[in-house]
């Protein structure tokens, strides 16, 4: 058996190990209910569904989630049972549990090499390489590195630590000075995107929110590119954090920082990579804590927010199984697609067809029409043996194995998954409508997925059976 099989058994194993780890998939104690649109709710008739449900404590939604609450319950109440009571009221739309989100398992190419595993047989491995912990607090697998962290929706570090101050944007270099590293991330040419600048480098008016655990806006590399809020109202200059409630998006798990600089790393300042798209201005967006997880309250909040500031590609490297009932979840998926917003997801890293309910991965997996749902394909155009497919859910391939980018304090990280995948197709969505700004989200979609190259590893795998080429979708008129 290849060395690469055989790491390919040992992944798939820890991920499903890890996928059974955590009994619970959802907050407990917290329900999300969306109420009929235009339908009355006097106050006597709610506190009596409030005390038949055994709510403690209600938080409002506001702006265009206006109708929705969430309700935190008696300590005695199961989540259960109280959506079984509101859903019996004519008053309400739906009710759902508050959903954990998380990041996949990324691998992340060592400095030393192959971690060793025990039990397996991996030649060439290096026995000085540690292999992290897939989830804070579980020594899985032996002998791993645990980083520590809580419990799944954590808000991990507190309110202001550890968090730089934003500093000032850098100036443009003029003239452009060539990007050293950019041979490094060998999916930029893999897409066309370098020949594509020819064409069109991008524009600082397409704003990409990096929906995700943040972005480092001080990176040398992406800075310039970095939103800034021309209306900011709570101090939200670059975006917004979801998890400390405040408006420093900082990156304190590395995973927004490496997808933003695959979308727009800037191009020709004679620093690091360049992403598919050299100039865009990238929103930071954060929902995701350091142990790379979140809620559906703070996913939903985080895509309402990009697209009331303007956003009008949202990257989604996040998602899981279990939540195809994610009522909320769709829902702002929906009010971004009423907005003109693109929503581009990652498939998922679990090796699964997305086209079984049973098994797929939300949201890439919804049936929105603004989304774009990206596996994971290599340097050689395989499919990545982690990526999830779809013939009907899954829409293109984008390099996702072994791709270098961003990492908070102005370094560069090497990672793998259909997350690195997605943002190269956000970047891709950028750049191309930049250039023609009298599109809709449906044109730049369909451009993208009829100009895909078309690649044996997907055929079958895709709705295109193809992996995007940029320079291929930048010559349609």
């Amino acid at each position: 058996m290849s060395l690469s099989r055989k790491i390919a058994i040992v992944a798939l194993a820890l991920q499903g190990f890890a996928a059974s780890a955590f009994a619970a998939d959802f907050m407990p104690g917290e329900v999300i209910v969306k109420y009929r649109e235009g339908v009355i709710r006097p106050r006597e008739s709610m506190n009596l569904l409030y005390n038949a449900a055994g709510v403690r404590a209600v938080r409002y939604f506001k702006g265009s989630m206006r109708g929705m609450e969430k309700v935190i319950l008696d300590e005695t109440v199961k989540v259960q049972d109280a959506i079984a009571e509101f859903e019996k009221n004519p008053m309400v739309e739906y009710a759902q549990p508050n959903y954990i989100i998380r990041i996949s398992p990324q691998e992340v190419a060592p400095a030393q090499g192959i971690p060793c595993i025990p039990g397996f047989d991996i030649p060439g491995c290096d026995p000085d390489a540690k292999l992290p912990c897939l989830f804070p607090g579980i020594p899985f697998p032996p002998g791993c590195e645990d980083g520590g962290g809580g419990n799944p929706g954590d808000p991990g570090n507190p309110p202001g630590k550890n968090k730089p101050e934003l500093l000032p944007p850098p100036a443009e270099v003029i003239p452009p000075v060539a990007d050293p590293n950019l041979s490094k991330a060998y999916g930029i040419g893999k897409v066309g995107a370098d020949k594509a600048w020819e064409l069109h480098k991008g524009t600082k008016d397409m704003v990409v929110a990096v929906i995700d655990t943040g972005i480092d806006y001080n990176h040398e590399d992406l800075a310039f590119n970095v939103w800034r809020n021309p209306n900011p109202t709570k101090g939200d200059v670059v975006g917004y954090n979801f998890i400390h409630n405040d408006g420093l998006p900082f990156d304190d798990q590395g995973h927004g920082t490496h997808c933003s600089g695959s979308v727009g790393a800037v191009g020709g300042n004679g620093i690091g990579v360049a992403g598919v798209t050299q100039r865009v201005s990238i929103m930071g967006v954060k929902f995701l804590s350091a142990e790379g997880s979140g809620t559906t309250e703070g996913a939903i909040k985080s895509i309402d927010y990009a697209v009331e500031n303007g956003a009008k590609v949202l990257s989604n490297s996040w998602g899981g199984p279990m939540d195809g009932n994610n009522n909320a979840l769709q829902d702002s998926i929906r009010r971004a697609e009423a907005k003109g917003v693109l929503f581009i997801a990652a498939a998922g890293n679990d090796g699964k067809n997305n086209d079984n309910a049973s098994q797929a991965s939300y949201p890439a997996a919804f049936n929105n029409e603004n989304i774009i749902a990206v596996a994971a394909t290599d340097d050689k155009d395989g499919m990545a043996y982690f990526s999830n497919y779809g013939k009907v859910s899954t829409d293109v391939g984008a390099p996702g194995v072994n791709v270098y980018s961003l990492a908070p304090g102005n370094k560069y990280a090497s990672m793998s998954g259909t997350s690195m995948a997605c943002p190269h197709v956000a970047g891709a969505a950028a750049l191309l409508w930049s250039k023609n700004p009298s599109w809709d989200w449906k044109k730049v979609k369909q451009v993208l997925m009829d100009t895909a190259d078309k690649v044996p590893s997907l055929a079958g795998k895709t709705v295109t059976g193809g992996r995007i080429n940029v320079l291929s979708a930048l010559q349609v008129q």
